[in-house]
């Protein structure tokens, strides 16, 4: 009996650790304002919108102009729970027009509050490649600026939906992230050049400090959207679906 009791118990804890802390589906056909802060800027947009390809009959579509300068739309969960305060798994179907182009265009981050003006993690793209970031994006009035990359040589799958999965780590600093269950690699150094790559991507700041622990200090904010430092000529779109976070990693719908 206390064998079946422990093992039930064992069952219900595994089955606790994978259900998410924060789900989104957009099925109520718009942004819950009691859970999202829409942050916008410029000329892009975010809205709910109803859509063909995705998980259901809504998904969420930010929409960047041609030539959009000083311009970024996101949605921000503020308010994590503890248990993903230092470390959790995400997911997010998406779909992404060309158009990106080849600079620094942020599309998901966690870290503290006041995003942009804040230290957090990040997943977006440069010169048209994945990359993975930790941003000292503070004030540059005396709490410093910089940002640590790991530019991979692997390009978002455009036109099409696909799943994105990552685990964001505090402590110590690090990214992993997976598009359709394949582990995305980086240069061991951050840059093309010496073949090695690796699966986890790790940071330290000031660079070559080592570092590596508690650089964003805590997630206590989630988003995901679109940026581009510049003007793209060309406008682009990209559409999110299904997101969840919690944790462990917790795979497609089911």
């Amino acid at each position: 009996m206390l064998r079946t009791l422990f093992a039930l118990t064992l069952v219900a804890g595994v089955l606790a650790a994978q259900k998410p802390v924060l789900t989104e589906s957009f099925e109520s056909g718009k942004i819950d304002s009691s859970v999202w802060d829409t942050r916008v800027a410029g000329t892009a947009t975010v809205a709910v919108e109803a859509v063909d390809g995705g998980h259901g009959k809504y998904a969420l579509h930010v929409h960047y102009p041609d030539m959009a300068a000083a311009s970024y739309a996101f949605v921000v969960a503020t308010h994590l729970p503890d248990s993903v305060r230092t470390h959790f798994f995400g997911r997010a179907y998406m779909k992404v027009s060309p158009g990106l182009g080849t600079t620094h265009n942020p599309l998901i981050f966690a870290g503290e509050p006041g995003w942009q003006l804040s230290k957090f993690h990040e997943i977006g793209t440069s010169r048209g490649m994945w990359m993975p970031s930790y941003q000292e994006n503070k004030s540059v009035r005396g709490q410093g600026r910089g940002e640590t990359t790991y530019r991979t040589e692997t390009a978002p799958q455009y036109d099409k939906w696909f799943l994105i999965e990552w685990e964001f780590n505090d402590d110590p600093s690090a990214i992993t992230f997976w598009i359709d269950g394949e582990k995305i690699q980086a240069p061991i150094n951050g840059q093309k050049g010496d073949g090695q790559k690796v699966d986890t991507v790790t940071f330290d700041w000031p660079k070559g400090s080592g570092t590596v622990k508690n650089l964003v200090g805590g997630y206590q904010e989630f988003g995901f959207g679109a940026r581009v430092w510049g003007a793209p000529p060309a406008g682009f779109d990209v559409w999110y679906d299904d997101i969840a976070i919690g944790t462990s990693r917790l795979g497609p719908v089911k």
